[in-house]
């Protein structure tokens, strides 16, 4: 007598049928999408210029852990993104490099007006900007960009501005 379920008609057919899926789903199985591009240069990309780290994401609702006690006029303005990556000149001066991604074109302009001052030139780079002695901002699009060098030297703001172009041009895509 045969035992039910191990012939081929059955509950045993569907179990085969069952354990040979299994076994092929891996040859099925989507492949993984491709990375996207970062918005940061790689190092030497920009000439003189290192990436020092991991790019580091942040989302409007945890943009505190990273610019506490300014993350609000942020999220005011529309932020959904923050993306920040550090950065070292000609070995020996460190930066760092924040790119903000808002909602929409409205928002890089409300902080970008809330900072002006005085001291700065316009900025070379993007739609509008500032350049400073050891920082640049500027808005492309929706983007707000700031970059920041930790020290002062005659060529920093030259190097600002060509990383920022390097960035900027990634910003169109």
């Amino acid at each position: 007598m045969k035992e039910p379920g191990l012939g081929i008609g059955g509950w045993g057919f569907g179990l085969v049928l069952v354990i040979l899926a299994l076994i092929h789903l891996p040859a099925c199985s989507p492949k993984p999408a491709s990375k996207a591009p970062s918005l940061f240069p790689a190092t030497n990309e920009v000439a003189g210029w290192a990436k020092t780290g991991e790019t580091r994401t942040f989302q409007a609702e945890n943009l505190w852990e990273y610019i506490d006690g300014d993350a609000d006029r942020y999220t005011q303005a529309g932020v959904e993104t923050t993306l920040t990556t550090d950065y070292r000149f000609q070995n020996k001066i460190d930066a760092v490099t924040d790119i903000h991604i808002m909602k929409g074109p409205e928002g890089p302009k409300k902080l970008l007006a809330s900072e002006w001052s005085a001291e700065a030139q316009r900025s070379p780079v993007g739609e509008d900007g500032r350049l400073f002695p050891t920082s640049l901002v500027f808005v492309k699009g929706r983007y707000l960009v700031r970059l920041v060098a930790y020290e002062q030297a005659p060529e920093m703001s030259q190097a600002l501005v060509e990383l920022g172009r390097a960035i900027e041009s990634r910003l169109a895509r």
